[in-house]
C-alpha cells in the first residue's frame, strides 16, 4: 500500500522528477541550502553547525501532524531475506516506539532497493535521523548507508539531506517554499541562488 501510494503521489505531483541526486535540478521549484559557513570537516564546531541548521530547516518545513513517507534507497539490490530484515530493523530505529510495529515496505529495483515507511512528523526521531545522514560519508557515528528522501504529503515537498555539506528541498509549487526562502535566505548556496529564487 505504501509503495503504491508513493508511486501514485510522485506521478501526480512530481511527474518529471526522479528521486535521486541531484534532486534540486530535477524539480519545478527548489532550494539548495549550505549547512555550514566553516571549514574543517573534522572540527567539532563544524558538525555542530551542520546538525543545528539541518534540524532548524526540518522543523520549519514539517509540522508535527504532517503525513510523511520516509524513503531509504540502498546502493545495491538486496535479495537476501536476512539482510533485508536487518535493513528494515535498522530503519525502524528512526521512528518512535509506538510505531515500531509499522510495516516497512521494501521494493526490489533493477540496481538498488527502496525501503519506505509512512508516519507523521512527530513519529520521527528527527535529530537521530538527520545526524545519521549527515555523518554517512565521514565514518563517524551514528550513520546510515542509504540515501534518505522525506516526502511530505501535506506540504507537497521532498526533503533530501545529501551529506554534511547541504540539503535540497523541492516542490511542485512555489508557495510551499516561500517561508524557507525568507527565513533561511542567508543559508542558500551562492552558486545555486539564482535557481533557488525561482520560488519567489
Amino acid at each position: 500500500m505504501t509503495t503504491m501510494r508513493l508511486q501514485s503521489y510522485l506521478t501526480t505531483m512530481f511527474p518529471n522528477v526522479q528521486m535521486k541526486r541531484p534532486l534540486f535540478y530535477n524539480a519545478p521549484a527548489g532550494i539548495r541550502f549550505t549547512l555550514t559557513n566553516q571549514k574543517g570537516v573534522w572540527e567539532r564546531e563544524y558538525m555542530k553547525n551542520v546538525y543545528a541548521r539541518a534540524y532548524e530547516i526540518f522543523e520549519t518545513l514539517h509540522e508535527k501532524n504532517d503525513e510523511l513517507l520516509l524513503v531509504f534507497k540502498a546502493n545495491a539490490a538486496q535479495d537476501d531475506l536476512l539482510l533485508k530484515k536487518k535493513k528494515e530493523t535498522a530503519i525502524k530505529k528512526f521512528i518512535r516506539s509506538r510505531l515500531k510495529k509499522q510495516e516497512v515496505q521494501s521494493v526490489a529495483l533493477l540496481n538498488n532497493a527502496e525501503y519506505i515507511i509512512a508516519c507523521k512528523t512527530n513519529d520521527v526521531k528527527e535529530k537521530l535521523l538527520l545526524q545519521s545522514i549527515a555523518n554517512r560519508d565521514l565514518h563517524i557515528h551514528p550513520a546510515i548507508e542509504e540515501e534518505c528522501y522525506i516526502v511530505n504529503l501535506n506540504k507537497e515537498t521532498i526533503f533530501h539531506l545529501y551529506d554534511e555539506r547541504g540539503l535540497d528541498i523541492v516542490s511542485n509549487n512555489q508557495s510551499s517554499l516561500q517561508l524557507l526562502q525568507q527565513k533561511f535566505h542567508d543559508w542558500i548556496l551562492d552558486i545555486d541562488a539564482a535557481c533557488s529564487k525561482k520560488v519567489q
